[in-house]
């Protein structure tokens, strides 16, 4: 019989990803002192630094990044219409959105998964993502593509 997964929730899984032994200190840094909010970040060390925004709702577990400024692209709309071809290829477990902060639209990288994952999916889920960020950035970013 297999052992039933937990339901997670900010708190468990900031505290089950600090005491796992699955990740270092060196790979990731968990942060969100209090953790009673349902969002809390992990700075993916080992990736760059990427930053992860972890969103845990009753059904699910959200994993953000935000990339780069859109008015950062020589052509936005090239990117984009790029990214709807291919981003299956090029960003597996991983989406592409544009969001908003202030005044500004960002691109956002992002994936999501069941709120009752096991936590060795998850991990692989938030490495995945950073991963993704970091190639997507390095290959197509504003920088690789002025």
């Amino acid at each position: 019989m297999s052992e039933p997964v937990p339901h997670w929730t900010a708190s468990s899984l900031a505290k089950a990803l600090e005491v796992s032994g699955q990740i270092t200190s060196e790979e990731m840094e968990i942060s969100n002192p209090d953790k009673t909010d349902d969002v809390f970040e992990v700075r993916m060390k080992a990736a760059g630094d990427t930053l992860l925004f972890i969103v845990v709702s009753e059904e699910q577990i959200t994993t953000t990044t935000v990339l780069w400024a859109r008015e950062e692209m020589s052509d936005p709309n090239a990117f984009e219409a790029l990214m709807l071809r291919s981003h299956r290829a090029l960003m597996p477990l991983s989406a592409l959105s544009i969001g908003q902060i202030g005044e500004r639209e960002y691109y956002e990288l992002f994936g999501a998964m069941s709120a009752t994952s096991p936590l060795s999916e998850i991990i692989a889920e938030f490495r995945v993502i950073a991963d993704n960020a970091i190639e997507l950035a390095r290959e197509l970013g504003p920088k690789a593509t002025a």
